[in-house]
Protein backbone atom coordinates (compact mmCIF):
# COMPACT_ATOMS: atom_id res chain seq x y z
CA UNK A 1 0.00 0.00 0.00
CA UNK A 2 1.42 3.25 -1.11
CA UNK A 3 1.93 5.60 1.98
CA UNK A 4 0.55 9.30 2.36
CA UNK A 5 2.94 11.85 1.04
CA UNK A 6 3.54 15.46 2.98
CA UNK A 7 1.74 17.14 1.16
CA UNK A 8 -1.43 15.14 1.15
CA UNK A 9 -1.13 15.28 4.62
CA UNK A 10 -0.68 19.43 4.45
CA UNK A 11 -4.04 19.24 2.53
CA UNK A 12 -5.66 17.40 4.90
CA UNK A 13 -5.25 19.51 7.79
CA UNK A 14 -6.09 22.85 5.84
CA UNK A 15 -9.25 20.80 5.07
CA UNK A 16 -9.73 20.61 8.64
CA UNK A 17 -8.66 23.92 9.10
CA UNK A 18 -10.82 25.81 6.71
CA UNK A 19 -13.61 23.56 6.94
CA UNK A 20 -14.41 24.36 3.07
CA UNK A 21 -12.77 23.03 -0.32
CA UNK A 22 -12.31 26.17 -1.94
CA UNK A 23 -10.41 27.98 1.00
CA UNK A 24 -8.15 25.32 1.72
CA UNK A 25 -7.38 24.91 -1.82
CA UNK A 26 -6.69 28.97 -1.97
CA UNK A 27 -4.40 28.57 1.40
CA UNK A 28 -2.56 25.52 -0.20
CA UNK A 29 -1.65 27.49 -4.00
CA UNK A 30 -3.72 24.74 -5.46
CA UNK A 31 -6.61 23.97 -7.11
CA UNK A 32 -9.87 23.11 -5.64
CA UNK A 33 -9.95 19.80 -7.90
CA UNK A 34 -6.73 19.26 -7.52
CA UNK A 35 -6.74 19.22 -3.55
CA UNK A 36 -10.41 17.16 -3.54
CA UNK A 37 -8.59 14.91 -5.92
CA UNK A 38 -5.63 14.52 -3.28
CA UNK A 39 -7.53 13.90 -0.29
CA UNK A 40 -9.32 11.02 -2.14
CA UNK A 41 -6.13 9.47 -2.80
CA UNK A 42 -5.39 9.93 0.70
CA UNK A 43 -8.25 8.47 1.87
CA UNK A 44 -7.93 5.52 -0.49
CA UNK A 45 -4.46 5.13 1.31
CA UNK A 46 -5.34 4.89 4.52
CA UNK A 47 -8.21 3.27 3.72
CA UNK A 48 -10.84 5.12 4.98
CA UNK A 49 -12.84 8.31 4.57
CA UNK A 50 -11.39 11.22 6.34
CA UNK A 51 -14.12 14.15 5.65
CA UNK A 52 -17.33 14.25 5.71
CA UNK A 53 -18.49 16.13 2.86
CA UNK A 54 -21.83 18.90 3.17
CA UNK A 55 -23.07 20.85 0.51
CA UNK A 56 -21.40 24.07 1.36
CA UNK A 57 -18.60 22.36 4.26
CA UNK A 58 -16.40 19.81 5.38
CA UNK A 59 -16.05 18.11 8.65
CA UNK A 60 -13.72 15.74 10.16
CA UNK A 61 -14.93 11.74 10.58
CA UNK A 62 -14.19 10.34 13.53
CA UNK A 63 -10.88 8.50 11.81
CA UNK A 64 -10.58 11.63 10.16
CA UNK A 65 -9.67 13.86 13.65
CA UNK A 66 -7.38 10.79 15.01
CA UNK A 67 -5.24 11.52 11.24
CA UNK A 68 -5.01 14.46 11.18
CA UNK A 69 -3.59 14.97 14.55
CA UNK A 70 -1.32 12.63 13.81
CA UNK A 71 -0.92 14.63 10.71
CA UNK A 72 -0.51 17.55 12.90
CA UNK A 73 2.37 16.36 14.71
CA UNK A 74 4.00 14.13 11.32
CA UNK A 75 4.30 17.42 9.83
CA UNK A 76 5.74 19.75 12.83
CA UNK A 77 8.55 16.94 13.16
CA UNK A 78 9.19 17.69 9.67
CA UNK A 79 9.93 21.06 10.20
CA UNK A 80 12.03 20.53 13.36
CA UNK A 81 14.02 18.30 11.02
CA UNK A 82 14.76 21.20 8.31
CA UNK A 83 15.07 23.61 11.41
CA UNK A 84 18.26 21.48 12.83
CA UNK A 85 20.07 21.99 9.52
CA UNK A 86 19.41 25.67 10.36
CA UNK A 87 20.58 25.53 13.56
CA UNK A 88 24.21 24.68 12.91
CA UNK A 89 24.40 28.28 11.70
CA UNK A 90 24.38 31.76 13.50
CA UNK A 91 21.21 32.96 11.99
CA UNK A 92 17.67 31.90 11.04
CA UNK A 93 16.91 31.60 7.17
CA UNK A 94 13.72 31.16 6.03
CA UNK A 95 10.41 30.97 7.55
CA UNK A 96 9.66 32.32 10.96
CA UNK A 97 6.32 32.16 12.64
CA UNK A 98 5.68 34.45 14.99
CA UNK A 99 2.61 34.98 17.13
CA UNK A 100 1.86 38.08 19.95
CA UNK A 101 -1.74 38.58 21.83
CA UNK A 102 -3.62 41.64 20.63
CA UNK A 103 -2.83 43.50 24.15
CA UNK A 104 0.76 43.41 22.44
CA UNK A 105 1.16 43.50 19.03
CA UNK A 106 -0.09 46.91 18.84
CA UNK A 107 2.42 48.58 20.91
CA UNK A 108 5.71 46.19 20.59
CA UNK A 109 5.95 44.34 17.93
CA UNK A 110 7.64 47.21 15.58
CA UNK A 111 10.49 46.88 17.94
CA UNK A 112 10.36 43.38 18.02
CA UNK A 113 10.27 43.19 14.13
CA UNK A 114 13.18 45.59 14.10
CA UNK A 115 15.04 43.62 16.40
CA UNK A 116 14.54 39.93 14.47
CA UNK A 117 15.47 41.45 11.16
CA UNK A 118 18.50 42.78 12.37
CA UNK A 119 19.64 39.51 14.11
CA UNK A 120 18.47 37.13 10.66
CA UNK A 121 18.55 39.38 7.85
CA UNK A 122 17.45 36.19 5.93
CA UNK A 123 14.25 35.23 8.15
CA UNK A 124 11.08 35.47 6.71
CA UNK A 125 8.71 36.73 9.19
CA UNK A 126 5.11 35.58 9.49
CA UNK A 127 3.26 37.33 12.14
CA UNK A 128 0.14 36.80 13.34
CA UNK A 129 -2.15 37.82 16.61
CA UNK A 130 -3.80 35.35 18.41
CA UNK A 131 -5.28 34.93 21.98
CA UNK A 132 -2.93 33.50 24.62
CA UNK A 133 -5.21 29.83 24.28
CA UNK A 134 -4.44 29.86 20.41
CA UNK A 135 -0.85 30.64 21.20
CA UNK A 136 0.14 28.23 23.44
CA UNK A 137 -1.80 25.31 21.39
CA UNK A 138 -0.73 26.27 18.12
CA UNK A 139 2.77 26.55 19.16
CA UNK A 140 2.83 23.33 20.77
CA UNK A 141 1.72 21.81 17.49
CA UNK A 142 3.84 22.75 15.54
CA UNK A 143 2.05 26.21 14.19
CA UNK A 144 3.91 28.63 15.45
CA UNK A 145 7.90 29.30 16.55
CA UNK A 146 7.52 31.49 18.63
CA UNK A 147 4.85 33.76 20.71
CA UNK A 148 5.07 36.56 22.72
CA UNK A 149 2.58 37.09 26.05
CA UNK A 150 1.95 37.38 29.45
CA UNK A 151 2.49 35.75 32.32
CA UNK A 152 1.48 34.19 34.87
CA UNK A 153 -0.06 31.89 32.14
CA UNK A 154 -0.34 28.11 31.97
CA UNK A 155 2.16 27.65 28.72
CA UNK A 156 1.72 23.72 29.65
CA UNK A 157 5.39 22.37 28.53
CA UNK A 158 6.49 25.09 26.63
CA UNK A 159 9.61 27.16 27.54
CA UNK A 160 9.07 30.36 28.91
CA UNK A 161 11.73 33.41 28.65
CA UNK A 162 10.61 36.45 31.09
CA UNK A 163 12.00 39.49 29.05
CA UNK A 164 10.72 41.82 31.85
CA UNK A 165 7.46 43.00 34.03
CA UNK A 166 5.43 45.76 33.45
CA UNK A 167 2.92 47.85 35.44
CA UNK A 168 -0.37 48.91 34.52
CA UNK A 169 -1.99 52.38 34.83
CA UNK A 170 -5.54 53.70 35.36
CA UNK A 171 -6.62 55.15 32.25
CA UNK A 172 -9.21 57.91 32.97
CA UNK A 173 -11.38 60.61 30.75
CA UNK A 174 -9.67 63.72 31.03
CA UNK A 175 -10.94 66.16 33.70
CA UNK A 176 -11.85 63.16 36.29
CA UNK A 177 -11.46 63.75 39.83
CA UNK A 178 -8.64 61.03 40.21
CA UNK A 179 -6.85 62.80 37.47
CA UNK A 180 -2.98 63.75 38.73
CA UNK A 181 0.62 62.63 38.12
CA UNK A 182 0.62 61.34 41.43
CA UNK A 183 0.91 57.50 41.85
CA UNK A 184 -2.71 56.59 42.60
CA UNK A 185 -3.53 54.72 46.02
CA UNK A 186 -4.62 51.13 45.23
CA UNK A 187 -7.73 51.47 47.91
CA UNK A 188 -8.91 54.68 46.05
CA UNK A 189 -9.80 52.34 42.83
CA UNK A 190 -12.67 51.13 45.13
CA UNK A 191 -16.02 51.96 43.21
CA UNK A 192 -14.53 53.11 39.92
CA UNK A 193 -16.76 51.28 36.92
CA UNK A 194 -13.80 49.66 35.43
CA UNK A 195 -14.51 48.62 31.79
CA UNK A 196 -12.52 45.03 30.67
CA UNK A 197 -11.91 42.95 27.82
CA UNK A 198 -14.07 39.96 26.97
CA UNK A 199 -13.42 36.27 28.14
CA UNK A 200 -10.42 34.98 26.67
CA UNK A 201 -7.92 37.81 27.06
CA UNK A 202 -5.24 37.00 29.81
CA UNK A 203 -5.21 41.11 30.48
CA UNK A 204 -9.39 40.78 31.74
CA UNK A 205 -7.92 38.17 33.81
CA UNK A 206 -4.80 40.48 35.09
CA UNK A 207 -6.84 43.28 35.30
CA UNK A 208 -9.55 41.09 37.68
CA UNK A 209 -6.10 39.88 39.65
CA UNK A 210 -5.32 43.60 40.23
CA UNK A 211 -9.11 44.78 40.89
CA UNK A 212 -9.19 42.34 43.80
CA UNK A 213 -5.70 43.51 45.53
CA UNK A 214 -7.84 46.98 45.72
CA UNK A 215 -10.55 45.97 47.61
CA UNK A 216 -14.17 45.84 45.47
CA UNK A 217 -14.36 47.45 41.95
CA UNK A 218 -17.56 47.95 40.38
CA UNK A 219 -17.28 46.22 37.21
CA UNK A 220 -19.22 48.24 34.53
CA UNK A 221 -20.02 44.91 32.50
CA UNK A 222 -19.44 46.84 29.25
CA UNK A 223 -16.72 44.84 27.32
CA UNK A 224 -14.42 46.47 24.40
CA UNK A 225 -13.11 43.76 21.70
CA UNK A 226 -9.40 45.64 22.17
CA UNK A 227 -7.62 48.05 24.05
CA UNK A 228 -8.21 50.36 21.53
CA UNK A 229 -11.97 50.19 21.86
CA UNK A 230 -11.82 50.67 25.45
CA UNK A 231 -9.74 53.38 26.13
CA UNK A 232 -12.48 55.16 23.12
CA UNK A 233 -15.06 54.11 25.56
CA UNK A 234 -12.78 56.00 28.69
CA UNK A 235 -12.95 58.77 26.71
CA UNK A 236 -16.41 59.21 26.20
CA UNK A 237 -17.09 58.97 30.11
CA UNK A 238 -18.30 55.42 29.72
CA UNK A 239 -16.12 54.29 32.91
CA UNK A 240 -12.17 53.75 33.58
CA UNK A 241 -9.87 50.88 32.85
CA UNK A 242 -6.13 49.50 33.03
CA UNK A 243 -4.01 49.85 30.62
CA UNK A 244 -0.13 48.16 30.27
CA UNK A 245 2.37 50.33 30.10
CA UNK A 246 3.09 49.49 26.84
CA UNK A 247 -0.19 50.58 25.52
CA UNK A 248 0.55 54.06 27.01
CA UNK A 249 2.03 56.17 23.92
CA UNK A 250 -0.35 54.77 21.61
CA UNK A 251 -3.79 54.78 23.60
CA UNK A 252 -3.43 57.91 25.52
CA UNK A 253 -1.53 60.07 23.54
CA UNK A 254 -1.97 63.90 23.31
CA UNK A 255 -5.88 64.65 22.10
CA UNK A 256 -7.38 60.96 22.27
CA UNK A 257 -9.42 62.31 25.63
CA UNK A 258 -7.78 59.99 28.34
CA UNK A 259 -5.64 60.47 30.94
CA UNK A 260 -3.47 57.99 32.87
CA UNK A 261 -2.22 57.77 36.36
CA UNK A 262 -0.04 55.57 37.97
CA UNK A 263 -0.49 52.83 40.56
CA UNK A 264 1.35 53.11 43.65
CA UNK A 265 3.67 50.73 44.57
CA UNK A 266 4.14 47.53 44.59
CA UNK A 267 2.19 48.07 41.69
CA UNK A 268 0.08 45.44 40.02
CA UNK A 269 1.05 44.58 36.16
CA UNK A 270 2.30 40.99 33.99
CA UNK A 271 5.56 39.90 32.58
CA UNK A 272 6.12 40.03 29.19
CA UNK A 273 7.80 36.64 28.11
CA UNK A 274 8.62 34.73 24.72
CA UNK A 275 7.64 31.41 24.54
CA UNK A 276 8.56 28.55 22.24
CA UNK A 277 8.98 24.59 21.93
CA UNK A 278 12.00 23.22 24.26
CA UNK A 279 12.05 20.49 21.46
CA UNK A 280 12.97 22.87 18.81
CA UNK A 281 16.01 23.34 17.25
CA UNK A 282 16.62 26.75 17.57
CA UNK A 283 16.56 26.92 20.99
CA UNK A 284 20.11 28.53 21.26
CA UNK A 285 18.87 31.59 18.82
CA UNK A 286 15.50 32.64 20.39
CA UNK A 287 17.65 32.80 23.40
CA UNK A 288 19.78 35.15 22.04
CA UNK A 289 16.87 37.13 20.66
CA UNK A 290 15.44 37.09 24.65
CA UNK A 291 18.77 38.62 25.30
CA UNK A 292 18.73 41.11 22.83
CA UNK A 293 15.50 42.66 23.54
CA UNK A 294 16.44 42.24 27.12
CA UNK A 295 19.11 44.82 27.06
CA UNK A 296 16.86 46.95 24.65
CA UNK A 297 14.29 47.60 26.77
CA UNK A 298 16.64 48.57 29.63
CA UNK A 299 18.30 51.33 27.85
Amino acid sequence: MALPTLRQLEFAVALADHGHFGRAAEACFISQPGLSGQIRVLEQRVGTELFERGSRSVRLTAAGEDVVARARLILRDVDELTAAADAHRDSIAGRLRFAAIPTMAPYLLPEIVGTIRGLWPDAVLELQEQQSVDLVRQLANGDLDLGLLATPYDTGTLHVEPLGDESFVVALPCGHELESTAPLPLEELTGLSMLLLPEGHCLRDHALSACDLAGRVEHSGVHGASLSTLTQMVAGGVGTTLLPSSAVPVEARDGNGITVRPLEEPSPGRTIALVWRTTDPRCELYSTLADRMRAQSSR
